[in-house]
């Protein structure tokens, strides 16, 4: 596990220090399981660079478990982006996706298919991943540590242009991300994490390191009054 972790902490370091731009990610989301299959979440995250709020978001969730490794998703979006004159675009952004994991012994790995497609406002039309209709696709590895509240994770985020424009039908896009999930108690979770970004085949090629915190809450276990104290 030791050797695992400096693997890619080297790994990380090795790219950051390339970093040409910087971003610090925040989001707060709620999680409400209604039966065995079926859970639903709404969260509200913002993107900060160069001291200003460059996105934010509120997104709700519906979630539905075919089998215990396989799970089916929709996400919706209601992004506002900030260009680079000081105006918010707006975007109406839907994410579908399928996502399988299984695990062995401590160790926990996942992949994450995506679809998402969007429409947006305003006179901006370069195309962005972040933004426009994109295909990804997400694997992760977590580690369980025993009697611990960190669950260190690694994940790879690839972004694929499925449009027909100058730059498409390609990968355009990878996001590396090493961080650790932190239990603050049975219903409080806490994930830090640094991201970088690596553009390429696109028209604004380059890279840029993300620190994202992401809290989030057990709804359940908050309105039944069960929740065990982590922290």
């Amino acid at each position: 596990m030791r050797l695992f972790i400096a693997f890619i902490l080297f790994f990380m370091i090795a790219f950051c220090s390339n970093a040409q731009d910087f971003e610090y990610w925040t989001s707060v989301r709620m999680r409400y399981k209604l039966n065995d299959q079926i859970s639903f979440s709404a969260s509200f995250s913002n993107r900060i660079g160069d001291g200003n709020v460059k996105t934010f978001f509120p997104e709700a969730t519906v979630k539905y478990k075919v089998f215990k490794w396989v799970h089916l998703s929709m996400d919706y979006r209601l992004v506002s982006k900030r260009d680079d004159i000081g105006n918010y675009l707006g975007a109406n952004r839907v994410n579908f996706n399928v996502k399988l994991r299984n695990s062995f012994k401590r160790w926990k790995y996942s992949c994450r298919l995506r679809y998402q497609m969007s429409s947006r406002s305003g006179s901006n039309d370069a195309y962005e991943s972040d933004f426009d209709e994109a295909l990804r696709f997400k694997p992760v590895i977590v580690y369980n540590i025993r009697k611990s509240i960190f669950e260190p994770f690694f994940s790879l985020d690839f972004f694929y242009n499925p449009t027909n424009g100058v730059y498409g039908n390609r990968f355009d896009k990878v996001r590396y991300g090493i961080g650790s999930a932190i239990e603050l108690g049975d219903a409080h979770d806490l994930d830090v994490s640094i991201k970088l970004d690596q553009r390429f085949n696109s028209g604004n090629n380059g890279t840029k390191l993300i620190v994202a915190l992401a809290y989030t809450a057990n709804l359940n276990k908050l309105l039944k009054g069960t929740a065990k104290k982590g922290l």
